[in-house]
């Protein structure tokens, strides 16, 4: 993997909360198999997922997202994952396709491989927790202007942007967005900015899912702010969302340190982003993932 996947709407990952995985075992294709009279009329979903050495968080995913969803198909594209990524997911049913290109290739490829009216971005790292949010979310993005819905995380107040840790949408209207396939994060930029072009909305199901690794490598605000950068241009608009979702996300941990960090993060972004070049690789293939349950944003 070139780079970490960020899934905010900068990029940015957010702080999970602690939970046991379920026991489901890996059958089953969500509630509308296991004969519930309200879910046999739901569409089924294409649930579209992009991993890289996921192995670790991959299973309790997918148990999730079987659990509670209708799935139709689930589409993995993989950065040639070196760990039990592969196996995991075909044992769940998963068809796997490849990529070692970025992750706007990884997102463009899903999509065009999507054959369902509406479709689930989840990341390998995800684990659904809320038994409605597919019924809620799809009632949310019935409602006038609504482009997507959004699975916050469990426990957060401030719920913000288009991250694709747990999204549906349309596939019609997602399949109109061209994301540069050497993109190495910041992808959803591209499909932010359609949205606000066409005065579209975003809805949010809150309490629905946590996040529960993240990848966390050298320089990561600089990363981040070369990929704004890299992808928005000298943009005045996204340099101050970049402040806002940060601010957010600290404050999303309850953590008065993390609070207080807030605008040295935003410097070094600030850093990354006057110098792009410097910053814009990271090899994931030497990081660790970090359980952040419990630890700072």
């Amino acid at each position: 993997m070139g780079v970490p996947r960020g899934t905010g709407a900068c990029g940015f990952e957010e702080a999970p909360t602690s939970s046991e995985p379920s026991d489901r075992p890996p059958v089953g294709t969500g509630s509308a198999e296991n004969g519930d009279p309200e879910s046999l009329n739901r569409p089924n979903v294409d649930v579209l997922i992009a991993t890289f050495n996921s192995g670790k968080s991959l299973e309790e995913c997918l148990r999730s997202v079987r659990e509670h969803v209708p799935v139709h198909r689930l589409i993995i594209v993989d950065r040639f994952s070196t760990d039990a990524t592969r196996s995991i997911a075909e044992r769940y049913g998963a068809e796997v396709h490849s990529e070692d290109t970025g992750i706007g290739l990884a997102r463009t490829m899903a999509i065009a491989l999507a054959e369902t009216e509406f479709i689930l971005f989840v990341d390998g790292d995800v684990v659904l927790r809320r038994p409605d949010f597919f019924d809620r979310a799809m009632a949310e993005l019935q409602r006038p202007g609504t482009v997507a819905v959004v699975g916050g995380s469990v426990g957060h107040r401030f719920l913000f942007g288009m991250p694709f840790g747990m999204t549906l949408m349309r596939r019609g209207w997602a399949r109109t967005i061209a994301v540069p396939p050497d993109a190495q994060g910041f992808e959803t930029y591209y499909f932010r900015r359609a949205a606000r072009r066409s005065h579209l909305v975003v809805r949010y199901v809150p309490d629905a899912m946590e996040h529960r690794s993240i990848y966390r490598v050298r320089n990561w605000p600089e990363w981040q702010g070369a990929q704004i950068r890299l992808n928005a241009g000298f943009s005045p608009y996204e340099l101050t969302n970049a402040f806002a979702v940060i601010l957010m996300i600290h404050l999303n941990t309850r953590r008065l340190r993390n609070v207080a960090y807030t605008p040295i993060f935003y410097l070094k972004l600030i850093r990354g982003f006057l110098a792009p070049d410097r910053f814009r690789y990271h090899d994931r293939r030497v990081s660790q993932p970090v359980d952040l349950v419990g630890s700072e944003a």
